[in-house]
């Protein structure tokens, strides 16, 4: 197995790099028609196959040129499609392969994940989500995302049965660790708990020494939760771990020690690992048991979707006939940003670059978006080690995109979050200097400094901070501040549409548009 593994980091010349290295694979042998690329987008395809095709006619290679135009370039997806309908006989599917899109196959798992929720399920589930209080005013919580995460893990790890209730064992066991050992009686431990807030509220009371607000707030504290008590008989999880961290102030902390202490017990209660066993495992059993309604429902229909397709093209690879054939047509694998595959994928690439002559694998675990499709970046470093490490002249030393005081800011970032990775992997050194910036433009890294005490009585510190940026970046923008666009030789002034600004969420993403735009600024 011959693998070379570059890394490239972004803005690093990635394509360039590419393009040299496929045309020199082509002047030295390599069929042009015998070559698999994967990208991550069509766009990033399109791309590639036009840049080594110009070079190639540039070089007067025209008929290698004309044979490139038959080489599998793109989507690991479109290329695992054409490749499923060749071998769709041995597949045991129908050459017309037609792939559920993502949105259809979401639909249709979400119809097989309600057809699965039985009424008895659904009370279990409710009646754990109030106990481990996971909807309140912060937080919205749907404990049927849960199921759709470890049955989206599973199948795009083709995790079987078996495997995901080994899973659900092993998280529990691994949660437990962490637990003190349980007591025979939780009731013991809540009379405990009980008697301390009893006690804690009359000593916090009657200690006329300290009438702050921290403390007053953490008398109330203790009434609300002794009332909620004495009106259902039990406390919530979240109420052994409020008590736990019960605030009051320093000359009243030797007072709260016992209710810290029997608080703290939690851990100790049987109730509490009932409760989250019962939990974890109604999300395993619903979780399995949907990806089997799902997947009658595909078989009844004759469909498949993407996370079908990629099992399928890896137990193709397993059979001889197909291997034979690839290894007689394929002399080059190419990998573009495999720190983004999920395991299968990695396997799938794994297995090719067994059967062909050369492979080439383009990453950096700095742009690993992917996770939340199964993309483990940590198998980048995995295949690095197995290969013998990334050789000096392929790690990509240059950003030839961003200001140098941009890229010195992000080396700072990045070398401290990748620690285990050598730094000349993670750092970049910028050709684009100060003296080649045109006059005007300001350094590229400014600090706003919001003041908390600005903040209007009443309003939530989120939806201040937003508003803040908003008209923080209104007045700024006034201010005409120019930069230079990619390929534009003279600077023009900065506009609303030059910013971006990155959220985690699609709720965050709403609230900061709402605030942009009653600052006048079009989002």
């Amino acid at each position: 197995m011959n693998i070379k593994i570059i890394s490239a980091g972004a803005g690093s010349g990635k394509t360039y790099r590419l393009t040299q290295e496929l045309v020199k694979s082509i002047r030295e042998g390599t069929r042009p028609d015998g070559i698999i690329a994967t990208t991550f987008t069509n766009k990033a395809a399109a791309e590639l196959k036009e840049r080594v095709t110009i070079k190639l006619l540039e070089e007067g290679l025209i008929e290698e040129a004309h044979s490139f135009n038959n080489a599998l370039i793109g989507t690991v997806h479109g290329i695992g499609v054409q490749l499923l309908k060749r071998f769709a006989f041995i597949a045991g599917v129908s050459p017309k392969v037609d792939i559920l899109p993502d949105d259809e196959h979401q639909s249709i798992f979400n119809k097989s994940l309600v057809s699965i929720l039985s009424e008895d399920r659904i009370e279990a589930m409710e009646l754990l989500v109030r106990k481990f209080d996971l909807v309140n005013d912060r937080s919205n919580y749907d404990w049927r995302s849960d199921v759709r995460r470890v049955a989206d893990l599973a199948r795009i790890n083709d995790f079987t049965e078996v495997d995901l209730q080994h899973s659900k064992t092993k998280s529990l066991t691994q949660l437990f660790q962490f637990f003190g050992e349980a007591e025979p009686d939780g009731k013991v431990l809540e009379q405990k708990l009980l008697s301390e807030i009893k006690l804690t509220r009359v000593a916090l009371k009657n200690n006329t020494k300290d009438a702050t607000k921290v403390t007053q707030d953490g008398i109330s504290a203790l009434n609300s939760i002794e009332k909620r008590y004495a009106v259902s008989g039990s406390f919530k999880w979240h109420d052994w771990v409020s008590l736990s961290s019960l605030k009051v102030s320093k000359k009243s902390e030797d007072l709260v020690e016992g209710l810290w202490w029997a608080a703290g017990r939690v851990d100790n209660h049987p109730q509490l690992r009932e409760d989250m066993s019962t939990y974890v495992g109604l999300i395993f059993d619903m979780a399995i048991d949907a990806i089997d309604a799902y997947a009658d429902y595909k078989r009844r229909r004759g469909l498949i979707d993407y996370g079908d397709m990629e099992t399928h093209i890896r137990e193709l690879l397993k059979h001889k006939e197909v291997a034979s054939v690839i290894a007689e047509e394929i002399d080059l694998l190419m990998v573009d940003e495999f720190q983004d595959t999920s395991p299968i994928q990695l396997d799938i690439f794994w297995k090719l670059a067994n059967l062909v002559k050369t492979s080439i694998w383009v990453g950096d675990p700095k742009q690993a978006i992917y996770s939340f499709r199964g993309a483990e970046p940590a198998l980048m470093e995995g295949i690095v080690d197995v290969t013998g490490g990334i050789k000096k002249e392929n790690i990509l030393p240059f950003s030839w995109r961003s200001r140098e005081d941009l890229v010195n800011f992000t080396n700072v970032i990045f070398t401290k979050c990748f620690e285990n990775i050598p730094e000349e992997r993670v750092a970049l050194i910028a050709k684009r200097t100060p003296s080649e910036d045109p006059k005007g433009m300001e350094n590229g890294i400014i600090h706003w400094v919001l003041n908390n005490e600005d903040k209007p009585k009443g309003v939530i510190k989120k939806d201040w901070v937003q508003m803040a940026m908003a008209f923080s970046l209104q007045q700024w923008l006034a201010e005409n501040h120019v930069f230079l666009p990619k390929g534009v030789k003279e600077p023009r002034a900065i506009q609303p549409g030059d910013v971006a600004i990155l959220y985690r969420t699609n709720l965050e993403v709403t609230n900061m548009s709402r605030a942009l735009n009653m600052a006048g600024l079009d989002s």
